[in-house]
Formats: structure tokens, sequence, C-alpha cells
């Protein structure tokens, strides 16, 4: 039987139908394809990444402590400069405080430099003739010193709820009523503590019993001077007379840490 042309007609145009439905299913296994790449690229990325993260942490943490303890160095060296210049006015360093025969207290080692510290508005508050731990002059304590706080410190309030100090003064240096004078360090300036750094214990800046005696050691107790460890390894920094600042480790002989914390012991400091 014979087959009309519409019958052809038919079977040609079903041929192009037929092949564009084949060709349509290989664009979408090819698509696929791509998207597993796409997705095990993106893994490969993330796990990258995380090494990264993990290599770069430590660096990133150590730059960071290694900045802080910059600032706390620097903070040294400016209490350094302004107890010199203390120094210069009233030709020695400033007591630790001032004990009236009335029992109050007048100042703090670190009350009397704040003219030098760049506090002399604040300095300027103060009410003298006033106890210093008195109601008359709580509005100054009540003030941050920023000169005062050492970054390496989360602490921020000493624990009579007033602005800490993460620097003491060495008890040898800051006696009760009277300042020690240049010329009465026989040992030597640069090889005599005056202020290093706290990390437990913390006392406010404007309490004069803001005194440690080095010869104590270095340590996490509220006697000793503060201990951190630093990329330089485990110890603190420690403001001399002479107004360098020294990083000294928790490997020092006792004896040396003991001779650097008289002004006149005569003792033999050696290497440190």
């Amino acid at each position: 039987m014979a087959r009309h042309d519409d019958d052809y007609d038919d079977d040609y145009d079903d041929q192009p139908r037929r092949r564009r439905r084949r060709s349509g299913g290989g664009g979408g296994s090819t698509g696929m394809i791509w998207i597993i790449v796409g997705v095990s690229l993106l893994g490969v990325f993330v796990v990258c990444s995380g090494i990264m993260v993990a290599l770069l942490l430590p660096a990133v943490q150590q730059a960071r402590e290694a900045a802080r303890t910059s600032q706390s160095k620097n903070n040294l060296k400016q209490i350094g400069l302004a107890l010199h210049n203390y120094h210069d006015v009233y030709n020695s360093f400033p007591p630790g405080s001032i004990e009236k025969e009335d029992g109050t207290v007048s100042l703090s080692w670190q009350g009397s430099i704040l003219p030098f510290v760049d506090q002399a508005p604040l300095f300027n508050q103060i009410e003298m003739g006033a106890d210093w731990n008195g109601p008359e002059n709580h509005l100054v304590r009540s003030s941050t010193i920023p000169v005062y706080l050492n970054p390496s410190v989360a602490e921020l309030v000493a624990p009579d709820g007033l602005p800490a100090s993460h620097y003491a003064g060495n008890i040898n240096m800051f006696p009760v009523n009277r300042g020690v004078r240049l010329r009465d360090i026989v040992d030597g300036t640069s090889n005599t503590i005056i202020v290093g750094e706290v990390t437990t214990g913390l006392k406010s800046w404007g309490d004069p019993t803001n005194l440690r005696d080095p010869a104590d050691g270095l340590g996490n107790t509220p006697q000793q001077f503060g201990l951190r460890r630093r990329p330089a390894g485990e110890g603190a920094q420690f403001l001399m007379t002479d107004g360098a600042v020294r990083f000294i480790s928790t490997e020092v002989d006792p004896e040396v840490l003991k001779a650097l914390s008289t002004p006149d012991g005569g003792e033999f400091t050696g290497a440190f």
C-alpha cells in the first residue's frame, strides 16, 4: 500500500524533535557535572581556608601580644620620664605617701606625678588639705589614667571600686614621708628597680600602698610583681631608675632580683 506524502512529512517532522530531546538530555548532564565540580572546589577552598587560619592564628596572636608589650614598655618609659621631671622640680622622687599626724594621708606616689603624665588639670582638682582617701578627693581618684593601664591586663577596676593601676612602685624607692634622691642610689640607677608591671592583687593608682618588693620574686600572688608569658619568655617588664625598661625573666637569680630592689645595698648584680 502506497504511503501518502503527508506520512513522509510526519516522519520528517518527528526526527528533529527526537534529536532535540536527546540534545536536551546531554546539556543537563553537563550542567550537573559543573555543579559537582563547583561544590568540590568550594569544599577544597573551605578546607584550605581552615588550614590557613589555623596556621596564621598563632602568629596573629603573637603579633598582638608583642604590640601590647610594646605599649606597656612605652607606658613605663612615660612614668620614668614623669618621675625624673618630678625629681628635677622637687630634688627627689615622690614619697610613697605623706601621712599626717592625724592619721590622714595626702597623695600617693602616682598621684604626685599626675602633672607630669599630662594630667595637670586633674591634679589641680586635688584638695590638698583634705584626706586623700576622703570624699573630697573621691572624684579625682575615680578618674582613669591611661598611662597606668597595661593593655595585656584585662582588669580595669581595683577591689576598692576605683580605677586600677597595672604598675606598682618598688617599696624601697617610695618610703613614707620622704623622697629618695638620685644621690641616695649608690648602687647605680641602672641597677635599681623603681616601678614594675603587676597582673594580680591590683590596687587603684591612688592607693598609697600600691608598692611591692622585687625581692619577693616574680609570680601571680598579690605581693609579687606581675608574671606573663611573652614572646621573650615568661617574666615582667621593669622600669629602672635611670629610665630604661628591662625585661626580667623568671629564670633570673633570686639574689640578683634582691640586689635590684635596693638603692643602697651594695650588692653586685652582674648580668640579668
